[in-house]
């Protein structure tokens, strides 16, 4: 979880993920506001939910025996997977992640205070902020890899629509279309250049390191040189990111 002295070095390669529980935290803000109650302390709530729920998926699957997956469990397939069979696979899960999502975080800056993530921004960091101090208390007291994943939602991000809608009814810029926005990306609505856009996520994306995306749409499919500056750019910037030509 952390380098044992100088030498150590982390592992990159044969590790996996067990899981991912995605905050809505636009319906956190409504529900804390709705209750006349702190948002922090309603956000902890379900931080600590997807902790337990977490912590209930390591010991369940470290029940499973390594026959299940021999290729992952004894060929190497995951980390230190040289397991014999009829072993258990719970040796296995000290370096396998479980991560906390997050989703929709311009909404959430909209339903605070009525503007963008391109507009302000500022409420949403502090958020992720947040989640990132949680997150590094609970892998030191559980000694879990928990991580922070910007959720690609490509079906939950309507579903959430769905439920908010239920709940609290349509808000403008929150509810009032049919997705939501990936994790920290700005709406796809803005009328920006991609050189913004990469700067304006820029301030989210080391706080998400259990797995995110940066993606920009480039308004023009001719100038090559001029898309490769761009991805240049977005790589010394250290994004992994995807992009689209018209």
């Amino acid at each position: 979880m952390y380098p044992a002295d100088a030498e150590d070095s982390p592992v990159f390669v044969g590790r996996f993920n067990i899981g991912v529980v995605s905050l809505h935290l636009p319906m956190i803000l409504a529900k804390a506001r709705q209750e006349s109650r702190d948002f922090y302390e309603v956000l902890d709530y379900y931080l600590e939910l997807i902790r337990k729920i977490h912590i209930r998926t390591y010991a369940y699957l470290g029940e499973m025996r390594a026959s299940t997956n021999p290729l992952a469990y004894c060929e190497g397939g995951f980390y230190g997977g040289h397991l014999g069979l009829h072993d258990k696979i719970k040796p296995l899960l000290k370096t396998a992640t479980a991560s906390f999502g997050i989703t929709a975080f311009n909404e959430l800056q909209q339903l605070y205070n009525g503007k963008s993530l391109v507009q302000d921004g500022q409420f949403a960091l502090e958020v992720l902020e947040h989640i990132n101090k949680k997150i590094e208390e609970f892998k030191k007291e559980d000694g879990n890899l928990y991580a922070i994943y910007a959720t690609p939602a490509e079906n939950l991000c309507g579903l959430q629509v769905k439920q908010f809608r239920k709940k609290y009814g349509i808000v403008e810029n929150v509810s009032d279309r049919e997705y939501v926005s990936n994790g920290f990306h700005c709406h796809v609505t803005e009328d920006i250049t991609p050189i913004q856009k990469q700067d304006l996520e820029y301030r989210f994306w080391e706080l998400s390191n259990g797995g995110k995306i940066q993606y920009v749409k480039y308004p023009i499919d001719y100038n090559i040189e001029a898309i490769k500056t761009l991805v240049r750019r977005a790589m010394d910037m250290g994004f992994y990111e995807a992009s689209t030509c018209p």
